[in-house]
This record gives C-alpha cells, sequence and structure tokens, in this order.
C-alpha cells in the first residue's frame, strides 16, 4: 500500500523539479540598458530640438541582478531610433530627464525623445513639446535615458529585445 503513494510522491516531485527549471528559465530577467548623455554645453533650440555634441561615448548601464557598462559610439546610440531595428526607440520612444546647470543651480525637465540623429560632431534630438525648457546655451547638460523595449548590447553592436 505504501509503494503507490512514494511512487506518485517521487512522480509529482520529479514534475516539479523539471517544471521547476524550464519556469525558471523563462522567468529569467534580461539586460535593460540605460544610458546617459553628457556635455559641458547644449543647446536648446526650440521646444522641441535640443543639439548636444557627440564627440564623446555614450555612457550605458543595466540595471540589477547585471550592474554592467559600457561605453557606445554616437552612432550607435543614435541607430536605436532607426526602423530598421526591432523595438526601436522610433517605434516606442524612451522617457529621459534633461538637467543643466545655470545660474539659479540645476534645473531638470521630463521629455520623451522621439527622435536621435548624428550629423557631423553632434546629437540632435527632437522631444515632445516642453514649454519648460527656454531656448539657448545651457552648461553641464545630462540627458538620462530609460531602455524603453529591452535594449542589449553585443559585440559592440546595439540590438534590441523584448
Amino acid at each position: 500500500m505504501k509503494k503507490p503513494f512514494y511512487l506518485v510522491l517521487t512522480v509529482l516531485i520529479v514534475f516539479l523539479s523539471v517544471s521547476s527549471c524550464v519556469n525558471s528559465d523563462s522567468s529569467q530577467p534580461k539586460e535593460s540598458w540605460l544610458f546617459v548623455h553628457t556635455a559641458e554645453e547644449a543647446q536648446i533650440l526650440n521646444s522641441t530640438t535640443i543639439v548636444m555634441p557627440g564627440t564623446g561615448d555614450i555612457f550605458a548601464f543595466t540595471d540589477r541582478p547585471f550592474r554592467k557598462h559600457t561605453y557606445i559610439s554616437g552612432e550607435a546610440f543614435a541607430s536605436l531610433w532607426l526602423d530598421t531595428i526591432d523595438n526601436n526607440f522610433k517605434a516606442d520612444p524612451p522617457n529621459a530627464v534633461l538637467t543643466w546647470l545655470d545660474s539659479e543651480g540645476i534645473k531638470e525637465v521630463e521629455v520623451i525623445i522621439i527622435e536621435a540623429r548624428l550629423a557631423g560632431k553632434t546629437i540632435t534630438y527632437t522631444i515632445n513639446d516642453s514649454t519648460l525648457i527656454k531656448k539657448g546655451a545651457i552648461g553641464h547638460a545630462s540627458l538620462f535615458i530609460d531602455s524603453g523595449p529591452r535594449a542589449t548590447l553585443g559585440h559592440g553592436n546595439i540590438s534590441r529585445e523584448n
């Protein structure tokens, strides 16, 4: 009488172990890259256009549990808005926070980056309308960009996946 009980218990334990292994693989979080673009000076051309030097690399880092970081070129970063890659920022524009320093202190504004284009040595960002930004030069500018759809970096190129 005890044999069927142990047999059922054994089958149940094996089933739970196998399903646990299968489920743990699919529930593993994927790397999610976030980006920071900094510049000594940037230009606000109007309520929808920010121009920042693209001469330095863009800092990229992952959220926990991966804790990775790297630098990517302005060209690779701007390519995230191209239609030629899956899950691009053009299809799902990222949130961002622009910060800068002026005579009154640190300023910040939340924006959505609709487009980023590299031209020569500058990156031109098109943002949603933000009347909180005044036109002109801003100093010590930083643009903190979230990852939107899962962004992964591989072999020096950026590929994106959900």
